[in-house]
């Protein structure tokens, strides 16, 4: 008996709806649509590096040849971006892992100098549909 009720509860309610509902629901749909392509697709064809040092931040092209220094708690980092990759040069930390992780050049690398608060990533879409990894 309360399925019965449930199923006349729906029904009444979708019959409640009158054109300009439907109008305005159809509008919210399309504009809903229109915000994730235009969000999330992006324009930008260029890759971008966003360097984050200790309360400041940075962005460059990737295309350009450029050595950053960001400050952090522990001295100065070097940042390099040169032929379309960024590395580390040189960092006051004791480890150098950021300096032993190499270039990077794909959206979605990244570097980070834990002990000097430093973070470089690379954003933005390939023009090149790359696999940056693969599975055997």
């Amino acid at each position: 008996m309360k399925v019965a009720t449930a199923a006349a509860a729906i029904k009444r309610s979708i019959t409640r709806f009158r054109p300009w509902d439907l109008v305005m629901l159809g509008t919210s749909i399309v504009i809903t649509v229109s915000s994730f392509i235009l969000v999330y697709t992006g324009n930008t064809k260029d890759l971008q590096v966003v360097i984050e040092g200790t309360g400041q931040s940075y962005i460059y092209p990737l295309s350009i040849n450029e050595t950053i220094p960001v400050q952090g708690p522990l001295g100065t980092t070097i940042v390099v971006i040169h032929h379309g990759n960024v590395h580390v040069e040189d960092s006051p930390c004791n480890n150098k892992l950021c300096i032993a992780m190499g270039e990077i050049s794909l959206p979605g690398q990244w570097i980070a100098c834990l002990p000097n608060q430093v973070f470089v990533r690379i954003i933005g879409t390939s023009a090149k549909d790359e696999l940056d990894g693969s599975t055997y």
